[in-house]
């Protein structure tokens, strides 16, 4: 952090872009939350361009406010926005949000004011449950009643299933790894009766898909793709929706539906998951918010997991001053 001075003006927040879905959805989930005026900054490239643009930008603010830049796992990025600071006269605060850290660690890390992470602990670190994300009560609200017409009409309970893939370093969402999946699916099903609604990723490969939906065979669904789903039908799903069962592929998935408070079963198979994924995930199984995916089901309660409000209480909390949060 370099604090030259406290401003009186409301901070700028710059969201460094990235190519990762849930990297991005996470930045700007923190930089909604906070409530102040935000902007997506592009992934840090080589070269003095990138300065300028960034300086050039920064410009246009004529009360040159301070600066909160969220950043975090994705694309390798962690030396350049540690370099930011010195390239603005006002206070920049970095923070790092983190879903998946591998173990040689940056060494710049260290220079962050906050990391947010459900892998790591200490005086600069938030150590969360899950990953942050977009969800607040009121999207989950709004889209509850804009699709209600077609979720009050399903058969109940409404089961929501999210399927993610294969990931950077594990690529075991084979065919035969979802066609066992959606068995496993078939018999939780007729076990409950009502619906399932089924939602993909953009990782979800097309033969494992369409080995999974055979599976389903007999089974009440409704399956719905990513790129043609209606606007805000996904959070409407997990408004409505009375269970979860997830890909332990997507860390997003099952934070999202563990902000819910509803009974999430996460399949953990390890040919499926990498080894951080069933790490993060065991946090969310001791918390109580998750079960293994297996027969039969029982409903259980828990405290909902909000990650991204516990993050933004901790900037209000640690830098309020320098921010001006009323």
């Amino acid at each position: 952090m370099k604090a030259s001075y406290l401003h009186k003006s409301q901070p700028m927040i710059w969201v460094v872009d990235s190519e990762y879905t849930g990297e991005r959805n996470a930045r700007l989930g923190l930089a909604q939350r906070l409530g102040f005026r935000y902007d997506l900054i592009p992934v840090p490239q080589d070269g003095a361009a990138y300065w300028r643009l960034l300086k050039s930008k920064y410009a246009r603010y004529a009360d040159y406010p301070p600066l909160l830049i969220i950043s975090g796992t994705g694309e390798e990025t962690t030396a350049e926005i540690a370099d930011l600071p010195q390239h603005f006269p006002a206070t920049v605060l970095n923070v790092f949000l983190a879903s998946i850290l591998p173990e040689d660690r940056h060494p710049r890390l260290a220079e962050y004011d906050l990391i947010a992470s459900p892998q790591l602990s200490g005086d600069n670190i938030v150590t969360l449950t899950c990953v942050p994300n977009q969800l607040t009560r009121q999207n989950l609200d709004t889209a509850y009643l804009e699709h209600a017409d077609y979720f009050n009409g399903l058969a109940k309970p409404v089961t929501a299933l999210l399927v993610g893939g294969n990931t950077r370093y594990c690529s075991g969402f084979t065919a035969d790894h979802a066609r066992q999946l959606g068995e496993r699916i078939a018999r939780i099903s007729a076990q409950l009766g009502g619906t399932l609604i089924i939602s993909n990723s953009r990782r979800t490969p097309e033969d494992a898909q369409s080995a999974l939906l055979e599976a389903l065979n007999g089974v009440n669904y409704d399956f719905f793709d990513w790129q043609t789903m209606e606007n805000n039908f996904y959070p409407a799903m997990l408004a409505h929706a009375e269970l979860f069962i997830v890909t332990g592929d997507s860390l997003s998935m099952c934070s999202e539906a563990a902000f819910t408070g509803k009974p999430l079963l996460i399949d953990l198979s390890r040919e499926a998951t990498e080894c951080f994924h069933r790490e993060i995930i065991g946090r969310l199984i001791d918390h109580g918010a998750a079960k293994l995916l297996g027969d039969p089901f029982e409903p259980w309660a828990y405290e909902p997991i909000d990650p991204t409000g516990m993050v933004a209480e901790e900037i209000k909390k640690r830098f309020g001053e320098i921010l001006h949060f009323a």
